[in-house]
């Protein structure tokens, strides 16, 4: 307790000294929005941004999309249902997903389900490989995805609407307004899906039963400017979905599950010539119900909520020496509903701080550290540290950390298997991101490696029941590497880009590689355009998985390739134009699956149309 007294008063200190200081050498340039200050705080580590145009011209789940656009691999239980990632080797818990600089994932499990996300309700996505505990709290071991909606005064309104159908009687509307004046801007948007999503088990003579899904989100966001150094911010999001799990036989008892969320977010930012403080006041609500035995109504089900409060500072203390300070509050309250987890809180309080040196325009270097106080387990120490060099040909990224992450509050509180006794997850990484840049080619080249300790797994007891206990320890090594070509000439357009992951997981206890972890994953994307028209042919592959610790040939998921085409004409009746796109997903018909006997879709065709007004 003494040593994480030392550390956050030695945090607090230094903050302290540099605002403390008179020197104002340097004006900061905007209001620091989510993007921008992901990147301001992150020059040791890469970052890939998934814009506007590419969200808003995609079709089905999150995890589509990001299956198609990174290099992170998704096991789903069948297409729609749970979706959980294995991001540079690690787990589903061990990716962090931040809402507009907020960490959303589940108190209650530790992990999203990323085919329970509305993702086309957000500006832009960014996906961030590696340790960033320090920055952005647990789990954040593997990676960090942010989504982020921007805000913008003095803009003219602008709507999009969007329909589509396809496939399975599969179904989408999503709508969007932006407006900004000079003092205020909004932003609002809805989406609804629905699919029958009944497609043919190739091969199996049979389609796929109690699969189908509906889900609805609505979302607002607000900013009003009080004056020129004061704004307010207000983001609100609301996510309802009902999903049929699939059955791997005819004769199985149907079951569905029901998610809802609800987050409200307030930010206030302060900016004066050198210094930017932005505070956070959020509430989060979660709850879901399992209905396990339709159609009667038999169900179980969980709630938590919590209130999370942050101030963020940052200041240019000297020309080329930056700092930020962090403060942070979160108490969550859970509990059961016909089930086993009784009524628990957890309470965090957590200070950070980081620093930021430019010894020249070329090349600098970063650190950070963090300290943590919970009431039913002790945190580590975290730090990180990085180091930067940029030219116009060519950059190098050097980054270590000390990431960790809590156990959630199932691990803690669930009656019998909950364990007040464990530990938080720990990790050590080390990462070298190297970026080339030839005319029209940009390349790609990172090498990691992670070590984690005191991993949370759910162990069978002799008294007959699973407990939460700290067993494993895993390390990965891994590379990733990306291109992307561009040639333009009269009207033609011509780009191509590739991710190709290279991950080894053991887990050091059985010298296994870890479960549902390829060692292989590549997607590449061809894209051709010629005035108001474009296609675009990709394929995606995924190596060999064992779905076993002991990795037996028995227990491996074959390997697979999958091959999209996209088209796109822009047309123009009568001064409206709008897009129209055509989506041939699985075109080759290939039979794959990502978890045992769930067999996933063949071919199947989408229609989407796109209007801006």
């Amino acid at each position: 307790m003494s040593n994480r007294f030392f550390h956050s008063l030695a945090a607090c200190f230094i903050s302290f000294v540099a605002f403390s200081q008179n020197t104002a050498p340097i004006e900061l340039d905007e209001l620091v929005i989510e993007k921008t200050k992901i990147s301001a705080q992150s020059k040791s580590q890469n970052l890939v941004v998934l814009n506007d145009s590419l969200i808003e011209n995609s079709i089905g789940t999150f995890t589509d999309f990001l299956q198609k656009n990174t290099t992170i691999y998704f096991k789903e239980s069948g297409y729609g249902m749970v979706s959980s990632p294995a991001f540079r080797g690690t787990t589903a818990q061990q990716t962090s997903v931040l809402w507009n600089g907020i960490r959303v994932n589940s108190a209650l499990l530790g992990q999203s389900d990323f085919n329970a996300t509305a993702f086309k309700s957000y500006d832009n996505i960014v996906v961030k490989a590696g340790g960033g505990s320090v920055l952005y709290g647990s789990s954040a071991i593997g990676g960090t995805i942010h989504l982020n909606n921007q805000l913008q005064f003095n803009r003219k309104t602008e709507n999009e609407l969007q329909l589509h159908y396809g496939s399975f009687n599969t179904q989408g509307i999503h709508y969007k307004i932006t407006t900004g004046f000079d003092k205020f801007a909004v932003n609002a948007h809805f989406g609804y899906n629905k699919s029958d999503n009944d497609y043919e088990w190739i091969g199996k003579n049979r389609n796929n039963i109690n699969g189908q899904f509906y889900n609805t989100n609505f979302g607002l966001e607000t900013a009003y400017k009080i004056n020129r150094k004061n704004t307010l911010s207000f983001y609100s999001t609301t996510y309802n979905d009902d999903r049929h799990f699939a059955l791997l036989t005819p004769f199985q008892t149907k079951t569905k599950y029901q998610n809802n969320n609800y987050r409200n977010l307030l930010k206030w930012h302060f900016k004066t010539n050198t210094f930017l403080n932005t505070f956070y006041a959020a509430v989060l609500n979660e709850s879901y119900t399992y209905f396990d035995q339709l159609p009667t109504n038999s169900k179980t089900g969980g709630k938590a909520n919590t209130l999370y409060f942050k101030n963020e500072s940052f200041y240019n203390v000297l020309q080329h020496f930056k700092l930020s300070g962090f403060v942070e509050y979160q108490k969550t309250t859970g509990e059961g509903q016909n089930s086993s987890l009784p009524f628990s809180t957890q309470e965090i309080f957590a200070v950070s701080v980081l620093g930021n040196y430019e010894f020249t325009d070329r090349f600098g270097m970063e650190a950070g550290a963090k300290n943590e106080m919970a009431k039913d387990y002790s945190n580590p120490f975290l730090f990180s540290a990085g180091f930067y060099y940029n030219s116009p040909f060519y950059q190098l990224k050097i980054n270590t950390s000390r990431n960790y992450r809590i156990p959630t509050f199932n691990d803690l509180y669930w009656q019998p298997g909950g364990n007040l006794n464990l530990n938080p997850e720990t990790s050590l990484q080390f990462d070298v991101n190297q970026n080339f840049t030839f005319k029209n080619m940009r390349l790609n080249v990172s090498a990691y490696t992670i070590s984690i300790k005191d991993m949370i797994r759910w162990i069978p007891t002799n008294s007959g029941f699973w407990e939460a206990n700290n067993v494993n320890e895993v390390r990965v090594f891994g590379m990733d590497f990306f291109a992307n070509f561009q040639k333009k000439w009269a009207h033609h357009v011509v780009e191509l880009q590739a991710n190709y992951g290279y991950t080894q997981s053991i887990d050091q206890t059985t010298k296994k590689q870890l479960t549902y972890t390829p060692l292989h994953k590549l997607n590449a994307q061809l894209i051709y355009k010629y005035r108001n028209f474009s296609m675009s042919p990709s394929f995606l592959y995924v190596g060999k998985i064992y779905t076993t610790a002991s990795n037996t040939a028995a227990s491996a998921l074959n390997s697979y390739g999958i091959i999209d085409v996209d088209f796109q004409q822009k047309l123009n009746l009568k001064n409206n134009p709008f897009y129209i796109n055509l989506k041939i997903k699985n075109a080759a018909n290939t039979v794959y699956t990502n978890m045992p006997e769930r067999v996933m879709p063949g071919r199947n065709i989408h229609l989407q149309l796109i209007k801006k007004f």
